[in-house]
């Protein structure tokens, strides 16, 4: 009886997802191939890719794995195990470097009392590693890490690249002097190497402000090598950020020469805007532009977003501010409460929260489309077991499109909400752009295929399933229209499972790879192309 259940049961399930598929319009903007399945390898994962070819990389218990994938469905071409390096070396950071790639790793010298960071060069085509370990340099006592910008290192170092890929940055923080944050000032070390891995400068900078006073909140290097950092000051002695409905914070960039390593400050203000999320991006032109959101009464919410360059002697020019009107916050609410917001616009100060962007997107035309999205992090603490649990909130996007001449040419709202408990996982969005289009793609629940303007989304629950699908937005108009391109509970027959957003790498013909498990300890990789 037992097998005749299941035997029903799955006939059901098979049943489902093909009615699924036939009530679902597959976009033919898109088409897919999946490669032939191979060997699973568990561990730290990071993927690369050479003209149509990729190479997967993945560490775990001190074993390397290259596998190398290609031709039309991306099957494994090559795979080398290799056994792990001298012992007690930590993790740090792979980079791509100007067309190289290079691993990054430390190792604690307890005689000496020094930490020192190595790296070793990858031979893309043999699969493997180009030569031997190199020292880069060795630091007097222990450090307490760095900005983690890749997130995927030990944090000891953190690495950024000029946007021309010509500078590398390597910066960590010394062990403090003071145990009181009141008292101590961060010692930040900076190392600046050329596109060869030639030290430019190296130097250990003292921060202007104690660590009770300044929020370290990012930092980049330009073409030319000189270093700049974003830092949140506070005015007075008190750590909060408004008092009495009145700013104490200022954000301050803070550049280091890369002649003489000396430090300039520069306010980033936009009027009496309170900047509420500020990040580096690439310009146009290579340069280093700022960007981020603003609230009109609070830190606490966000109005608005803006744009700012920054030239070589770190003074911002060509600052713009864009708000965000009334009728694009309520988008993909209910109709009685986008009914409320309208009453009380111009009453009561409306403000969307928890966004932050993403990316900038420059285009053929000469526009630049601005992303963003509103995320936020929720825990949770069983009185009875002391057990705290996250869950990962991934919701609905913001887009503007700056037109060539400068003014703002559109702005829209999209409808996304995601949740899961492991981080970003299968969350988050990914942009494509081609023939005067930009496709935002993502996971989704299929019963938001056909979502009218006045419904809020069905939750996606990370690693559940669900459609890759997502928005055709035409860059000139802003017009749009709802895309699918596969169902990972049956592509092509195959379930396709830990499909990660982060895992996308694109390919030199426009297409883009990413690698998904299918069960049977067995991976497969799967190439989503642009139609002509």
């Amino acid at each position: 009886m037992k097998k005749v259940f299941l035997s029903l049961l799955t006939v059901f399930l098979t049943a489902q997802l093909f009615s699924v598929n036939a009530q679902v319009k597959i976009s033919d903007d898109f088409s897919y191939t999946i490669s032939k399945p191979y060997k699973v390898v568990d561990g730290l994962k990071v993927y690369f890719s050479k003209g149509e070819e990729v190479l997967s990389i993945k560490y775990r218990k001190g074993m390397f794995y290259f596998q190398k994938f290609s031709g039309e469905k991306l099957n494994e071409e090559k795979r080398v195990d290799i056994p792990k390096m001298e012992p007690g070396f930590t993790f740090e950071e792979f980079v791509e470097m100007d067309g190289k790639i290079y691993f990054f790793y430390s190792r604690w010298d307890r005689a000496n009392v020094k930490e020192q960071l190595f790296y070793r060069e990858v031979d893309f085509d043999n699969c493997g590693w180009a030569g031997k370990e190199q020292l880069m340099f060795k630091i007097d006592g222990k450090i307490t890490g760095g900005f983690s910008m890749f997130g995927s290192g030990s944090g000891k170092f953190s690495f950024s690249l000029s946007y021309d890929e010509q500078r590398l940055i390597i910066q960590y923080r010394k062990a403090p002097k003071e145990k009181r944050d009141a008292l101590n000032k961060d010692l930040i070390g900076m190392h600046v190497y050329d596109k060869d891995l030639n030290e430019q400068w190296a130097e250990v900078i003292e921060m202007p402000y104690t660590e009770k006073k300044m929020n370290n909140l990012g930092y980049s290097i330009d073409g030319k090598g000189n270093a700049y950092l974003l830092a949140g000051v506070y005015r007075s002695e008190s750590t909060r950020k408004m008092i009495k409905g009145k700013s104490n914070y200022d954000i301050e960039l803070i550049r280091i020469d890369a002649e003489d390593q000396s430090l300039s400050h520069t306010k980033v203000k936009f009027d009496d805007k309170f900047v509420s999320a500020i990040s580096f991006f690439e310009g146009k032109e290579g340069e280093i532009v700022l960007a981020g959101y603003y609230g009109n009464k609070s830190y606490a919410y966000m109005d608005g977003l803006f744009l700012a360059k920054v030239d070589t002697e770190g003074e911002i020019t060509e600052k713009q501010t864009i708000e965000v009107p009334v009728e694009i916050m309520s988008m993909y609410m209910s109709q009685r409460a986008q009914d409320k917001m309208k009453k009380k616009d111009g009453k009561k100060d409306l403000s969307m929260s928890n966004m932050v962007l993403r990316d900038l997107i420059y285009n053929e035309d000469g526009s630049i489309s601005i992303y963003g999205e509103k995320y936020f992090v929720v825990s949770r603490t069983d009185p009875k077991t002391g057990r705290t649990t996250y869950t990962y909130y991934y919701q609905e996007i913001l887009v503007a499109n700056i037109g060539a001449d400068g003014e703002l040419a559109w702005m829209t709202k999209l409808p996304k909400n995601q949740s899961g408990g492991a981080a970003r996982g299968g969350m988050g969005f990914y942009v494509m752009s081609h023939g005067g289009y930009e496709y935002v793609l993502f996971l989704d629940n299929v019963k938001n295929i056909e979502l009218p303007m006045n419904k809020y989304p069905k939750a996606h629950k990370d690693g559940k399933g669900g459609f890759l699908t997502g928005f055709k937005i035409e860059t000139e108009s802003g017009n749009i229209e709802k895309v699918s391109i596969l169902n990972t509970l049956d592509a092509k027959g195959t379930r396709l499972y830990q499909f990660k957003m982060g895992r996308i790498i694109n390919l030199s013909d426009g297409s883009i790879a990413i690698e998904t498990y299918i069960k049977k300890k067995q991976d497969v990789m799967l190439r989503i192309k642009l139609n002509d």
